[in-house]
């Protein structure tokens, strides 16, 4: 063999082995790339050494992020979990995930789309079965929550963005937040598109989504956790489907069960949260009438009626199906048009003085809650 074919021999055989070299690289590289397995959202409050998806009644001034739990599995190597927080209450047990920078540099990198979960319409009056899917969910784009897999919840309602101005509802502080999150993994910052993507449950497994609930200012009187009824969509239904849906009913949750989860609120359901603190509770006295005379409400003896002896914050006025919560006194110590009322009906629960009823109707039953009275 001459000298020249050993070289070229030679040169075959080291490219044969480069090649086969970068071959077993790429297919080990291949066998190890992450698979996303599942995301869920968990919640953390500062200060506080755990993160959890139920992290109980917050203050207004309590800064809460949402984080990413997300697990995911190279080749046949056990499922790895990370998150940006490194001890998570998920499920009944404690978790300790890996670091976000746990993740291997050498699949590129993670980020999240954030998304809030909150009612597809403000309400509907009726509800039967072919009209059903009004009590949807829908997800909205969040993108002050940004792109990290760790984001401080904010209080926007982006349920009412097509509007040329929020929802009165949407307004009041306070409520139910549920998130969802996608996170995708890119090959570089600068691509458009992910090489895999998985996200946590969203709209259409609503039933699922933890919730992070935040309380408000409430006059003394209401109960606070009227606040979970903030931001709901508040709907009736037609005769025959509340509570168990009836014939035909298509949701996996009956009406009744959707007001239990504060998924949805009726108007009676929102008096009763106020009142009693249990939107399916009827912690009230048998009704009385009462008529608009001369702007005042005045009952069944023709005389005004006084704050703190014969109403309080917390009793219901209810008319034609509507419901509305006594709030606050103008000041003069009579229940009459200036008063302030919290009403549930037709969109998420508001603030309004009694003028605003009184344009409506000028009867109405007031509903003292028991135990209450004087």
């Amino acid at each position: 063999m001459s000298e020249e074919t050993r070289r070229v021999l030679w040169v075959a055989a080291v490219i044969v082995f480069l090649v086969a070299a970068v071959l077993g690289f790429w297919q080990r590289h291949e066998t190890l790339r992450p698979q996303l397995l599942d995301a869920s959202v968990v919640f953390w409050v500062e200060g506080e050494d755990w993160a959890s998806e139920d992290v109980g009644p917050r203050q207004p001034q309590d800064r809460v992020w949402a984080g990413v739990l997300l697990r995911f599995q190279q080749g046949k190597r056990p499922a790895q979990v990370l998150s940006p927080f490194p001890r998570v209450r998920w499920r009944g047990e404690e978790v300790y995930p890996q670091p976000l920078t746990a993740w291997p540099s050498g699949y590129g990198l993670l980020k999240a789309q954030w998304f809030t979960l909150e009612p597809a319409f403000f309400g509907w009056e009726g509800v039967d079965a072919a009209s059903a899917d009004k009590l949807a969910y829908g997800e909205f784009s969040a993108p002050e929550m940004g792109s990290a897999l760790k984001a401080l919840v904010t209080a926007e309602a982006h349920n009412d963005d097509f509007l040329t101005r929020p929802v009165a509802g949407n307004t009041l502080s306070g409520g139910l937040t549920r998130l969802k999150v996608r996170v995708s993994a890119y090959a570089r910052a600068e691509d458009l598109l992910p090489w895999a993507s998985v996200a946590s449950p969203g709209a259409r497994e609503i039933a699922e989504v933890p919730a992070l609930w935040r309380v408000a200012h409430v006059p003394k009187g209401v109960d606070p956790r009227v606040c979970l009824a903030f931001r709901r969509g508040v709907f009736t239904f037609a005769p025959g489907v509340w509570p168990e849906g009836g014939t035909g009913w298509p949701l996996p949750l009956s009406p009744k069960e959707l007001v239990a989860r504060h998924l949805i609120m009726t108007p009676q359901a929102v008096a009763a949260l106020a009142a009693v603190g249990d939107p399916l509770a009827e912690p009230w006295l048998p009704p009385h009438r009462l008529e608009l005379r001369d702007g005042r409400w005045l009952g069944e003896s023709g005389r005004p009626l006084l704050w703190t002896t014969q109403v309080a914050a917390g009793d219901a006025l209810s008319w034609s199906g509507r419901w509305a919560v006594l709030w606050a006194d103008n000041g003069n110590g009579t229940l009459d048009l200036g008063d302030t009322v919290l009403l549930a009906w037709q969109q998420p629960p508001r603030l309004m003085n009694l003028s605003d009823v009184a344009a409506a109707t000028r009867t109405v039953e007031l509903r003292r809650v028991v135990g209450r009275q004087r």
